[in-house]
């Protein structure tokens, strides 16, 4: 986005003159001041700077950064300018200079998003985001190639291109859709104020609807409005990733999360995919190996795994090894887009206790539990203390690791208390892998009315349901259909796939998940907000248990429920699964 830069009167109507000549998004421009100094000329001393003209470069080059590291790209990235205001008259541009490799943001757009009200810093993402698109699209390509060709006959031709209105307006509509998707996967409403920004800009400032080199107005508020609307669709998708990844279906969590991830490269996705890969690997050791309830953070929030396989002389040992290594990667490119994640500081703690790598277990598990303390996320400061206890409890520590999981008891009672019995008792936990006759036998479950196995009726009886179809890529990684129903009171899923011959061969598998309004109960009685004593009573003990982000969860395979408990031991939700006849 760069725009002239013209002397102007301080008067708004003035203003709003000048803006309409310049207000552009990435058009080169000459610039023109007061005297003979250019704004990028001018570097005011620190104490010519008020502190809110500081606070307004800070916030900048954070927003800046942030949505730097959310780019999943090995590049550097550009060097960050903020230009100051010259003179008393606001610097109206943002532009990427590929000469020069730099993001330069003016102190004039800054001030235009902070009049636009409580939106402020998501306008200033939403312009950052695009200049940075800019950059990691490769639209300075053009012009660093005629310069370091300067004997070849295609020089003339790239630089001609550079001016071309018809590329320009395709650079200029990629920058606003993937600068949009930037902003938002780094957690900024971009794609919420984005088409909004442009229409409000374009009225007040009676900007052209059509002008040379870019996409029109009416094209640029649908670029953005059209992107909110591809990643809500892949909202279900990402929410029967985590299911199927709850109940052990990896291979399917893992297509869903990759389908997911090539849009939105998010933290989340990436820390439930690592997740997948974690519970997988620990499927693969024996009770007596795996002393401990390690309280893996599935993360069923989002601003909305590649699970590769070897040959099949992979010993038990050896896979298990492989995959904790790649959960590990998937978990460090969460912290790599999210250096706060909480969450995922906590994971990559328990697969390095997992791997035998105590010290940097204890160090990762360190910084979850400061981060998850300043955000007073009470239930992750409990699984960070567990994973230190694990991790003590590991390297034969016995006396810190029990002093960790006291320390976990008022931010997750419940794993505390059973890995602190596992390390007094030198029981194994009791909650690894129950027996499924521990289980209380009941009636058939539903939600509403509405069961597993009767599931398929629903969606015939539907006029309107949501379908994600996905391609097969190979016979581990078949052609899947995930078709979801958002009811008033729950949310119904099918994931269907296809094998065999010609994917004649279908298999249907089904969710249903209580909203978080629900009113009705189990068939047993267990309505949210019931205690985790009441469900113990009415459900016996669970076949086993997952820490999560948000929570804890009770399987009960025999009876095909999960329960979501918070961190009082309160259920706040259930889901029933299982094949549909």
């Amino acid at each position: 986005m760069q725009h002239n830069y013209q002397p102007t009167s301080l008067k708004k109507h003035a203003l709003y003159q000048w803006l309409k000549i310049g207000f552009y998004f990435a058009i080169p421009s000459v610039f023109l001041s007061a005297g003979n100094i250019s704004p990028h000329n001018y570097q005011p001393l620190e104490t010519d700077l008020t502190d809110y003209q500081k606070l307004k470069a800070a916030l900048s080059e954070k927003v800046f950064t942030k949505i730097c590291k959310t780019v999943k790209d090995t590049r550097k990235a550009p060097t960050f300018n903020f230009i100051y205001n010259y003179q008393g008259k606001p610097y109206y541009n943002a532009y990427y200079s590929p000469s020069n490799n730099t993001i330069n943001f003016g102190e004039g757009i800054y001030d235009l998003a902070a009049e636009l009200g409580a939106d402020s810093i998501d306008i200033v993402a939403t312009v950052m985001a695009h200049e940075i698109a800019h950059f990691y699209k490769d639209h300075g390509w053009a012009h660093a190639f005629g310069k370091a060709n300067p004997d070849n006959d295609i020089q003339k031709n790239v630089k001609e291109s550079m001016y071309n209105a018809e590329d320009r307006a395709r650079m200029e509509a990629e920058a606003d859709y993937f600068g949009g998707i930037f902003g938002y996967m780094s957690g900024y409403n971009t794609l919420g104020v984005g088409g909004a920004f442009f229409d409000k800009l374009y009225h007040v400032l009676e900007i052209p609807d059509e002008t040379f080199g870019y996409p029109s107005r009416q094209d640029r508020i649908g670029i953005y409005n059209n992107s909110q609307k591809m990643l809500e669709a892949l909202i279900p998708v990402f929410n029967t990733a985590n299911m199927l990844n709850l109940v052990r279906r990896y291979e399917q969590a893992s297509i869903c999360y990759d389908h997911v991830i090539v849009t939105f490269p998010s933290r989340e996705m990436y820390n439930n995919a690592g997740v997948a890969l974690a519970q997988e690997a620990i499927s693969m050791y024996t009770a007596e190996e795996l002393k401990f309830v390690y309280p893996f953070g599935i993360d069923l929030d989002t601003r909305l795994n590649q699970a590769g396989t070897k040959g099949a002389g992979e010993s038990k040992e050896d896979k298990r090894v492989r995959l904790a290594k790649d959960a590990l990667n998937l978990f460090n490119d969460a912290i790599r887009i999210d250096d706060q994640y909480a969450a995922a500081y906590v994971n990559a703690a328990l697969i390095h206790s997992l791997l035998g790598e105590y010290e940097m277990a204890l160090g990762l598990a360190n910084k979850a539990v400061q981060l998850a303390t300043n955000k007073q996320e009470t239930l992750l400061v409990g699984n960070a203390h567990i994973a230190r206890g694990i991790a003590f409890a590991q390297s034969d520590k016995k006396a810190e690791a029990k002093k960790e999981f006291k320390a976990a008891e008022s931010g997750n009672p419940l794993l505390a208390t059973t890995n602190l019995e596992a390390l007094t008792t030198n029981l194994f936990s009791k909650l690894f892998k129950k027996k499924l006759s521990e289980e209380i036998d009941g009636t058939e479950e539903t939600i509403a009315d509405v069961g597993i196995e009767a599931l398929e009726v629903l969606f015939d009886d539907q006029e309107q349901f949501q379908v994600t179809n996905i391609k097969k890529q190979n016979e581990k990684r078949p052609e899947t259909a995930i078709i979801n129903v958002n009811e008033e009171e729950f949310e119904a899923t099918l994931i269907a796939t296809y094998k065999g011959p010609y994917n004649t061969k279908e298999e249907l598998e089904g969710f249903i998940k209580t909203k978080a309004d629900y009113d009705g109960e189990t068939a047993r009685g267990i309505k949210i907000g019931s205690s985790l004593d009441a469900v113990h009573k009415l459900y016996g003990k669970p076949t086993r248990m997952l820490g999560g982000s948000q929570g804890n969860y009770l399987f009960y395979e025999k009876t095909s429920i999960v329960f979501l408990l918070d961190q009082h031991n309160l259920v706040t939700a259930w889901m029933l699964y299982g094949k549909v006849k």
